[in-house]
């Protein structure tokens, strides 16, 4: 296990580079929960650390499992952009009303052609070296991000370039009408060109990038410690002001809920994400704790290998779907904290069709697919991702339920970076692949473009290689327009005919649940930025 322990704005003494990660046994991070009636106390209280100002001033935040980078390029991940959001500020953001408000821009105007957007920037936010953020620094981001391709860049694939009248004015060009521009825009997050430029090397300064801060956000990376924690500080000039807000913040990767669970008990964390749904309740009773349950925009898919595998027969995928037990995924794995999906778009984003079609449980019209298509003694692969409670139980599931209609289902266990790079080919794409969608933004276009569209096969989030011609025009028609009408005509066209192909089995629409100790206040679910922490919206105790 690679232990690395870097400070912000200086190389890595070890670097550390994004790519797979695996998340090993950490028995030094497994803390133990004293249960006794003092230690609940304490924890009620305010954590462990005998009320020390230190402690009550610092947010301590459990994940199951850390960021592959703290490069913001590749914020379209969860894991990244949550410890990117304290250290950095994007362009526009949304309220907790869902709707886009200004952050670091005051202000913005899309063009008659769609085609450009004129923005304008504050003028007194600074970067954590005290350089002034200017309208070059954003045209620096943006042109990165074009030339990495990567990350983000899928939401971005119409940028062409930028031009700067002065250090506040500045115009996003497009090389064609694109709706979902503005949205996209809050997964921007804005670099130090000059620092970024110092370290530049041949990737873009992605090596320096993995390990290094050079934001203007409300906190400041301070060290980080690979697969064990990583440190902010408040960055004392940050234009937004604090007011209650903790003056430190740790991030503590905790990959199995029950440890999370005793370290939330005993003090050692103020929010946990991960949770047992089985433990819920334990904490609903305990008036020392608040459980938060949210609706998202997030599904729970299996993805089928649509090329060159068994399940590239159509029977065989609707027979797999026909096999699952949604209603015992819903009752017995997420405890009622839940919907059923119907279709690949979800029931609380704009233009779902609630008549799109979606497979019920039925052995018998398994058994009859296989039946009609010849198929017998089925052996197929499926990867999940470790140290998700809600994966780890629906993999089981299916595969018992496989089992029943003769299908073996051998399981595999990754991280998500194993699941990306395995994705970067057909030849190491498996079988099917079970993994979440958090949607950047609540625009049908992150689901239906980004997760379906043929041009991110192998080089996105298309995990199944899903290529249908007739869907890739509905949706890139659809970002054209700007009447929402016209636009969920297309989209409800393009749900219809994914679902007639069965590229997924579509499993849940879950809740999030956060549990948090009392005296953590301001914490809010926030769908644009699922299964992260808005640390700067919270205040601590």
């Amino acid at each position: 296990m690679l232990h690395t322990t870097v400070t912000a704005g200086e190389p890595s003494r070890t670097r550390w580079f994004p790519g797979p990660l695996r998340i090993r046994g950490r028995a030094g991070l497994r803390l133990t929960a004293v249960l006794a009636a003092g230690a609940l106390a304490a924890a009620a209280c305010g954590g462990s650390g005998g009320g020390t100002s230190a402690r009550t001033q610092t947010l301590i935040i459990a994940e199951n499992e850390p960021p592959a980078t703290f490069d913001p390029v590749q914020a379209d991940n969860s894991t990244v952009d949550e410890v990117a959001r304290p250290a950095y500020d994007t362009l526009v953001r949304y309220d907790a009303n869902n709707k886009i408000v200004p952050s670091v821009a005051t202000e913005w105007k899309v063009s008659g052609d769609g085609r450009s957007i004129d923005v304008t920037l504050r003028g007194d936010v600074t970067f954590h070296d005290g350089a002034k953020l200017t309208a070059a620094d954003v045209r620096y981001s943006l042109d990165r991000i074009k030339k990495l391709k990567v990350g983000v860049a899928s939401l971005l694939t119409p940028y062409e370039s930028t031009t700067v009248a002065d250090d506040t004015h500045l115009t996003i060009k497009l090389a064609r009408p694109y709706a979902p521009m503005i949205p996209a825009l809050t997964r921007v997050y804005v670099l130090n060109a000059k620092l970024v430029g110092a370290h530049e090397g041949d990737d873009q300064g992605q090596k320096w990038l993995a390990t290094a801060d050079a934001g203007s956000g409300p906190y400041k990376l301070t060290g980080y410690t690979a697969n064990q924690e990583a440190k902010y500080t408040q960055y004392a000039k940050y234009w937004g002001g604090f007011s209650g807000q903790a003056e430190n913040v740790v991030f503590r990767y905790l990959p199995q809920a029950a440890t999370q669970k005793s370290s939330l008990l005993a003090g050692d964390v103020d929010i946990a994400m991960d949770i047992d749904p089985n433990d819920w309740k334990s904490f609903e009773g305990n008036g020392g704790y608040k459980v938060d349950k949210a609706d998202t925009n997030v599904q729970l898919y299996v993805f089928f290998k649509m090329k060159d595998s068994p399940v590239s027969s159509r029977p065989l995928r609707e027979a797999i779907a026909s096999a699952y037990q949604y209603d015992q995924h819903l009752g017995s794995i997420l405890k009622g904290a839940g919907k059923k999906a119907v279709g690949v778009l979800p029931s609380t984003m704009a233009c779902f069709d609630s008549s799109t079609p979606q497979p019920a449980y039925d052995v018998a019209k398994a058994q009859a697919a296989l039946k009609s298509a010849g198929l017998s003694g089925v052996s197929l692969t499926m990867t999940y991702l470790k140290a998700t409670a809600e994966m780890e139980q629906a993999a089981t599931l299916l595969q018992s339920d496989l089992a029943k209609v003769g299908i073996k289902l051998k399981l595999e266990a990754i991280t998500y970076p194993e699941h990306v790079e395995r994705l970067k080919s057909n030849r190491t794409t498996p079988d099917l692949a079970m993994i979440y969608a958090f949607p950047p933004n609540p625009d049908p276009d992150s689901v239906l473009y980004q997760l379906f569209d043929s041009k991110f096969i192998n080089n996105g989030q298309n995990t199944g290689g899903y290529d249908n011609p007739k869907v890739d025009s509905l949706v890139e028609k659809a970002q054209a327009l700007t009447d929402e009408n016209e636009r969920c005509g297309l989209y409800k066209q393009a749900q219809q005919l994914i679902a007639a192909d069965v590229p997924s089995v579509n499993m849940s629409n879950p809740q999030t649940v956060t549990v948090l100790r009392k005296g953590v206040e301001g914490y809010a679910y926030q769908a644009s930025h699922h299964q992260t922490v808005d640390v700067y919206g919270v205040k601590v105790g």
